[in-house]
């Protein structure tokens, strides 16, 4: 990962300000948030986490593509807006999922103790987080109803995602110049 900025600037404020997840927390917390995140870029094709590793922050996607996989599987494919890494971090359990680069990325990183604060001290935040928590758990049942119709396999293109990111008639993520298909974030 390269790092671009340890911001105690406004940039990675409007950034944040700016996405749905934070939409009604606390000007306050997020400046103290946005003064210890770290924004970094990362190429096409790297490991952003692994299955099985210890969970050491959040993430949360400024721009580009990644896709999740469990067992090599793609189940999902996040862009912009999405976050990932917060079921580890809530139930202090390894990660259960590869996320990989699909594109050059631009990702806002924050610890585990910042994000656990801002569970506690924004209901709002708690509440988004919740959402998105809820919105996998509904992906997991679809996908497990479609393999239970059809046996196993992986999952259609239908059910690999709860975001319009997915180019649901080639299966695969939008083209990086973009075409996103849709909304900016990872909640329902």
């Amino acid at each position: 990962m390269v790092m671009v900025a340890e911001h105690p600037g406004s940039t990675v404020m409007r950034q944040l300000a700016a996405l749905d997840l934070f939409a009604g927390a606390d000007r306050a917390l997020l400046e103290t948030l946005a003064e210890r995140c770290v924004e970094i870029e990362v190429p096409k094709g790297r490991e952003l986490t692994s299955a099985g590793a210890e969970a050491r922050e959040f993430v949360v996607i400024v721009d580009g593509y990644a896709v999740v996989s469990i067992a090599g599987v793609p189940i999902s494919y996040l862009g912009a807006g999405s976050c990932f890494g917060e079921m580890s971090l809530i139930d202090g359990r390894a990660r259960t999922a590869d996320v990989v680069a699909l594109s050059p990325m631009r990702l806002i990183v924050i610890s585990r103790e910042d994000f656990l604060a801002m569970l506690e001290r924004s209901p709002e935040f708690c509440g988004r987080v919740l959402t998105v928590v809820v919105g996998r758990l509904r992906l997991a049942n679809a996908q497990l109803a479609e393999r239970a119709e059809v046996g196993s396999g992986p999952p259609s293109p239908e059910t690999t995602s709860t975001r319009p990111v997915l180019d649901r008639s080639a299966g695969r993520p939008p083209d990086p110049a973009g075409n996103t298909g849709g909304g900016r974030n990872g909640i329902d």
